[in-house]
């Protein structure tokens, strides 16, 4: 009875590793539309730092669709935008990696356009979170997640290095997409959420979910 007891410390981490299967699951199909990648971060994140590794009940499924939907309003037009630009900045720099050693002109250009992407990557990986806890039109949205994001440069640097680490595992290992969008979110989570309280205490914006939460 022992070994196959609910709380037994083996049962729980199996239980754990296949909520993190399968809300990492959830993200990638709500992610193939493109147009849904940001509300499906605003799930993958509410649902992994909420029910999976802070038991909050409910479960992992509810959880995910529920912050999906909610975030889909706001979260539509930003992943649009999200989308445009992120080919733009491809696009961008593919010529300047082609083009940096004709003069200094496109050198400039080159490192420019990684500065601009940098700026932009590491704000992107705050827009699941905030869409996940407010509720806020797209302007305030977007600025928020530019503001969190360059609250601490050097733990956003720390957060970019990482998700380029889980991207490599994974082109590296496909099926590492079915856990690695729920690992990054708990390994990012505790800095994000110190950002998050640390405004939601020195502000009144309203804040989603909370009254799960408090």
């Amino acid at each position: 009875m022992g070994l196959f007891n609910y709380n037994n410390p083996v049962i729980k981490f199996m239980v754990k590793v296949a909520n993190m299967m399968i809300v990492s699951l959830y993200w990638v199909l709500c992610c193939l539309p493109l147009v849904t990648i940001l509300p499906a971060c605003a799930g993958l994140y509410y649902a992994t730092t909420h029910v999976v590794f802070k038991d909050g009940g409910g479960g992992v499924t509810r959880a995910f669709f529920e912050a999906f939907k909610d975030a889909c309003k706001p979260g539509i037009l930003l992943s649009v935008i999200a989308d445009v630009l992120a080919v733009l900045i491809y696009l961008g720099i593919i010529t300047g990696l082609q083009t940096w050693q004709e003069n200094l002109f496109w050198a400039f250009y080159l490192a420019a356009g990684l500065f601009i992407a940098f700026l932009l990557l590491s704000a992107l990986i705050f827009l699941g979170p905030v869409l996940s806890r407010f509720s806020a039109g797209t302007a305030v949205v977007l600025r928020l997640a530019f503001y969190f994001s360059g609250q601490h440069i050097f733990r956003s640097i720390l957060y970019v290095l990482l998700l380029a680490a889980m991207v490599y595992a994974v082109d590296f290992f496909p099926l590492l997409l079915l856990i690695v969008p729920a690992l990054y979110t708990d390994l990012i989570h505790g800095g994000v959420e110190k950002s998050m309280e640390a405004f939601i205490t020195s502000s009144q914006l309203e804040e989603k979910h909370g009254a799960e939460q408090k």
